[in-house]
């Protein structure tokens, strides 16, 4: 059984500059353990195939979840009350709610325990792609009940989504991992 990068096994994600979890997340992680021994989850890889096993693309200075919707980016980006900066674009944009991949019957804790693998995924595959010349945050949130995986690019010009200093602040679990 693969050991969970969150438990110190010593550089198997190497790529992962920094990883910070708030006390909420902390109890969800320690859940996993027992909780994966006594279940399995079903995954239709048709439905969350794009998720699972993630592309990304560049576009307008932005890193984006290739994602089966039918939003069309505009030609060019342009900032809004809601989205003042590519960095708020990108945590927008590449928001994903894991539950809408899975039976509404589904657990959701299982969910979250795909999910702590998914992130790893979407880190390897953003260090290889993009290492030479972009840094990224990783945010996991897990309420007990929603799962979401999001990422944004780390600019120096603009302030980050989310400040990893007030995480603990956070009603969620969060999981911040900076690759």
């Amino acid at each position: 059984m693969l050991r969970p990068f969150w438990r110190g096994e010593g550089g198997r994600l190497g790529m992962i500059k920094c990883l910070k979890i708030n006390s909420k997340m902390q109890k969800f992680l320690d859940e996993i353990a027992h909780k994966q021994k006594q279940t399995e989850i079903k995954v239709d890889f048709n439905m969350a195939n794009n998720v699972i096993f993630a592309e990304f693309l560049e576009w307008e200075g932005c890193v984006l979840l290739r994602q089966d919707r039918n939003d069309v980016l505009p030609s060019q980006f342009s900032s809004n009350q809601f989205i003042p900066d590519r960095t708020a674009f990108e945590a927008d944009y590449n928001h994903v709610h894991l539950n809408d991949f899975f039976p509404e019957n589904v657990n959701p804790f299982l969910v979250f325990i795909l999910t702590t693998k998914i992130i790893e995924v979407w880190a390897a595959i953003l260090y290889k792609q993009f290492n030479h010349n972009k840094r990224f945050i990783l945010v996991l949130s897990f309420d007990g009940e929603e799962v979401v995986l999001r990422f944004y690019t780390v600019r120096e010009n603009e302030s980050p989504w989310l400040e990893p200093s007030s995480i603990e602040s956070y009603i969620d679990g969060l999981m911040i991992i900076e690759v």
